[in-house]
């Protein structure tokens, strides 16, 4: 597929592409989510050298009774994307804090999950293997072929009967997510996003194509797919319009139902959720690696041929 970069998400320029979130957690965490220039002032949004710094707030405790969670960034796209190719090259991501739910992900606007929602990283607490999900309204199944990932559902549809929702590949290679992708050479993932298909890699550091670097990338040399969702599912007409977003949430409908679950320290007297609101309150130093650190999110489009 002859491509064309449309977009550089880069350097001291990056956030001018992104807006911050302020509204309330769609997904019921224990966040507060600050605008840019709250989140600037407590470092929560920053430079590393060339690569930009999403936090998490991780100075003070908190009393769960006001209901107030711990601050976070949560940045959006300003521009739409429909179809392409896209990579980001991380040098760090949230580390594995209990209670912690973070993502790379993109999504549409209007009813949930109307037009989709791509996730290309999502993880909690101190999963070490990446996730990588899709999400529909109607009609759309997966066969789960031609991918290194583990196939667990194969129905995209949200299922209201049943709760069920989203056909998840979960990633075997164990240096995808959180600590484990961080302490074992970072690297990059990246989406192709095509009327066929929807693809995702993750490629370790050592192992990134020249077609990469040289910014000319060729998905025939990134290597069989983690995730490769094709099938019945019409992909033009699921997936539209959707801006990318990185953020690090607590608790919530993920890693709060999970909390107790995931080897994190329960009280008896309170339920799974509880006791991760509790945690995420009264520890903040546990938070200090809850970031993110971008080097580049770029974005590709298909030439269009005479």
């Amino acid at each position: 597929m002859p491509l064309f970069r449309q977009n550089t998400y880069q350097g001291k320029s990056f956030l001018n592409g992104f807006d911050c979130f302020t509204a309330a957690d769609p997904t019921h965490g224990f966040v507060e989510y600050l605008d840019q220039s709250a989140a600037t002032k407590k470092d929560m949004l920053k430079m590393i050298g060339n690569d930009n710094y999403i936090g998490v707030y991780h100075k003070t405790s908190l009393a769960v009774s006001n209901g107030v969670g711990r601050s976070s960034a949560r940045i959006e796209s300003k521009q739409l994307y429909t179809q392409g190719l896209f990579v980001v090259d991380l040098k760090h991501m949230p580390a594995g804090a209990r209670g912690t739910w973070s993502a790379f992900w993109s999504l549409s606007s209007g009813t949930w999950p109307t037009n989709g929602e791509i996730d290309i990283i999502d993880g909690v607490s101190q999963n070490t293997a990446n996730k990588m999900v899709l999400h529909t309204d109607t009609d759309c199944k997966v066969e789960g072929k031609d991918q290194t990932g583990a196939q667990t559902l194969y129905d995209c549809a949200l299922d209201s009967a049943s709760g069920a929702s989203g056909c998840d590949v979960n990633v075997v290679e164990t240096n995808t997510y959180g600590t484990s992708f961080n302490n074992n050479d970072d690297g990059v993932y990246a989406l192709e996003w095509i009327e066929d298909f929807i693809k995702t890699w993750f490629v370790p550091r050592g192992r990134i194509p020249t077609s990469i670097t040289a910014d000319k990338p060729d998905t025939s040399t990134f290597g069989t797919p983690n995730a490769n969702f094709q099938g019945a599912c019409v992909i033009d007409k699921k997936f539209i319009d959707h801006r990318f977003i990185f953020d690090a949430t607590f608790c919530g409908d993920w890693a709060g139902n999970v909390y107790d679950q995931s080897g994190c320290p329960a009280h008896a007297s309170l339920s799974s959720y509880d006791s991760c609101r509790k945690l995420v309150a009264g520890n903040p130093s546990a938070f200090e690696d809850t970031s993110w650190q971008i080097s580049y999110f770029k974005t590709y489009k298909k030439r269009q041929t005479p």
